[in-house]
């Protein structure tokens, strides 16, 4: 199993920061995706994200845990030449004005692309959550 951990504090209140990730909508306002559409609320949510090239990722949304700033997704289907892919968000207040955001993932893959999905899901989550704190700051 390949795991990925990125961490981030970011001049943002926890809670905003969690209002937004933990919707499971709107992932298209801070991260590279084009657009995206989400279907229910809570556990068992499913959200489509559709990429710059029109390609797709569905995921599913294993759990939220409102008191511990906590949630888990699935990608059940993507452009990606992985499998078992699960993501674990998890926001914390570093300060009553900013937070710290951990995003991780772990999946299988292949030996020869196991770098290659590192790096690009690394660059990913480094990427959405600048673009997060900015986003929320406007």
């Amino acid at each position: 199993m390949t795991k990925v951990f990125v961490s981030k504090k970011i001049d943002v209140p926890a809670k905003n920061v969690w209002k937004a990730l933990s919707s499971f909508q709107g992932i298209e306002n801070y991260s590279p995706i084009v657009s995206s559409r989400t279907k229910g609320k809570g556990k068992g949510a499913t959200r489509t994200c559709v990429m710059p090239d029109g390609t797709e990722i569905n995921e599913i949304l294993s759990f939220v845990e409102d008191d511990k700033m906590e949630m888990q997704y699935r990608m059940t289907n993507g452009p990606f030449p992985i499998a078992n892919y699960i993501s674990n968000i998890k926001v914390s207040e570093a300060t009553e004005f900013s937070s710290d955001v951990t995003w991780k993932c772990e999946f299988e893959s292949s030996p020869e692309v196991k770098e290659e999905m590192e790096s690009l899901f690394s660059g990913f989550y480094n990427v959405i959550i600048e673009n997060l704190e900015t986003y929320l700051k406007n």
